[in-house]
């Protein structure tokens, strides 16, 4: 398989990866497309002001680092994390792709400034249920009246996205499942990014934000 490991990728790259140990700056206030080429970052890659585009699948590994500041990530296929994700400012927009299928998920711990949910096929966002997902800023839904796109949940369990004192939901032709959960933060709770842990960890994480969101509904 081929791998892009730095640099503008074209159709005959199978991949653009960071690898383990390296460090990639994006070019400030450009724009990288990497069309239908998925994006692996298992090291550390700086966007800074850069307007970054996949049509594909955007993953952090366990060791990734992704650092923004003010640009633009767009992801027309799945956004997963099992890393460090640290968004500053850049808004990050997930919406169609050439992935094939009509489903996109989203999963892992992720704090984000603007997240915007956008498709005009009636494309599925799913969270896997214990997913930490925060929106500070503006948390978008957006579809079509013909074509509304689905927040779902991918079992039984609740996900939920959080949202920070001064965020704001934006919901325009969007269906909610039930078991997605959408709502502010516990009041005194601290926001930040933390890097995905083992599976001992995850089961501790997913048992004390279940916890929280007990005693907030409580308090409500």
């Amino acid at each position: 398989m081929a791998t892009l490991l730095y640099g503008l990728a074209s159709p005959g790259w199978a991949q653009f990866a960071v690898p383990f140990g390296a460090t990639v700056d994006m070019p400030a206030g450009t724009l990288v497309d990497v069309g239908c080429t998925p994006v692996q970052v298992d090291g550390n890659l700086n966007l800074r002001t850069t307007q970054m585009s996949t049509a594909s699948n955007f993953d952090i590994g366990g060791t990734g680092v992704v650092n923004g500041t003010v640009g633009t990530l767009t992801v027309g296929g799945n956004l997963t994390s099992g890393g460090t994700f640290n968004a500053g400012t850049t808004s990050v927009v997930l919406t169609d792709g050439c992935t094939g299928g009509n489903t996109t998920q989203l999963a892992g711990t992720m704090v984000f400034q603007d997240l915007t949910l956008r498709s005009t096929t009636g494309r599925a966002f799913v969270m896997p249920a214990g997913s930490q997902i925060t929106v500070l800023g503006t948390l978008t839904l957006q579809g079509t009246p013909a074509q509304p796109i689905q927040l779902l949940s991918s079992g039984a369990g609740t996900a939920a996205i959080t949202l920070g004192p001064s965020a704001v939901l934006s919901q325009d032709m969007a269906i909610v499942a039930g078991n997605v959960q959408i709502g502010a933060l516990p009041a005194g709770a601290a926001v930040r990014a933390v890097p995905a842990t083992g599976t001992r960890g995850v089961m501790l994480l997913s048992l004390l934000l279940g916890l929280a969101a007990l005693r907030y509904r409580r308090k409500a």
